[in-house]
């Protein structure tokens, strides 16, 4: 909806859209819960946690349907279809990323730029479809909404890094997460990769024991918490979310009515929960 006001647009032109979309952001919570077999999302039991996992399949199809649903009620006029293309392109883009972040469990050799592939992927592309689509049902020129969707996936990418690191910056309750879930998945996350590379013998070794399973999650969380730390991976990885962030704002510039956008990026890349 900002981005469409960002190009001289009304919230109301696109607020089915933008339902549809959030719809369908929802779905991939529903399922990626039971990706990783977590019981608690948004501080409360997840959907698998809480009404089986048979019952979170189908709650996150109907979501998705309703989503699509949504998406198509806004109209049958081409900049419809065109927003709607772009939507569905980036949820088949959710899916690989997906499926790639399941083929990495346990492997730190992956390195840095496979883990910024699923972020781009798994995240940013869904949050730069949401801009572009927004620009583009509002009436934006191309160069206007691509510069939307270059937006709204450094967005993406901002707040992407942010939550790999928030299970080592902030408390269960503050993030409504639980933050043994990387390590309990073996899930080789941003800040992971960045400490392995730089990492000693001995840290390296620490960091091997617990991606190879063999270690429970409270201590893996406590071991790896201090590998991060002492390597500088914690600060390295907040330095590239604010690159993305900084890198969101550029974006903006020349669209006439973009300070909101301004400050979500901001925020997506110094949030602490």
């Amino acid at each position: 909806m900002e981005s469409a006001k960002a190009v001289g647009g009304t919230a109301d032109q696109v607020l089915a859209f933008a339902a549809g979309i959030e719809c369908l952001h929802v779905a991939s919570l529903v399922h990626d819960d039971i990706i990783d077999q977590d019981p608690v999302r948004r501080g409360r039991a997840s959907t698998a946690e809480q009404y089986g996992l048979a019952e979170a399949l189908v709650a996150g199809d109907g979501l998705s349907m309703a989503g699509i649903a949504a998406l198509l009620s806004t109209g049958p006029d081409e900049r419809v279809l065109h927003a709607v293309r772009v939507t569905v392109d980036a949820l088949r883009h959710m899916c690989q990323g997906l499926m790639r972040e399941t083929e990495i469990r346990g492997d730190l050799t992956c390195g840095v730029p496979t883990v910024l592939n699923v972020m781009q992927a798994k995240t940013a592309a869904l949050t730069g479809a949401a801009c572009q689509a927004g620009a583009i049902l509002a009436g934006a020129t191309p160069t206007q909404h691509q510069a939307l969707h270059r937006y709204g996936e450094q967005l993406g990418m901002a707040f992407q890094i942010r939550d790999d690191l928030l299970p080592y910056t902030a408390e269960d309750q503050i993030t409504g997460k639980t933050a043994t879930s990387d390590v309990a998945n073996l899930q080789p996350t941003l800040p992971v990769l960045l400490a392995y590379e730089v990492a000693d013998k001995t840290d390296r070794d620490c960091l091997t024991t617990v991606f190879r399973g063999a270690t429970d999650p409270v201590t893996a969380h406590r071991d790896v918490l201090a590998v991060l730390t002492r390597t500088g991976a914690l600060h390295k990885a907040a330095q590239m979310a604010s690159s993305c962030a900084e890198q969101a704002r550029a974006a903006l510039t020349g669209l006439p009515d973009s300070a909101q956008l301004a400050e979500l990026a901001a925020s997506a890349a110094d949030r602490l929960h």
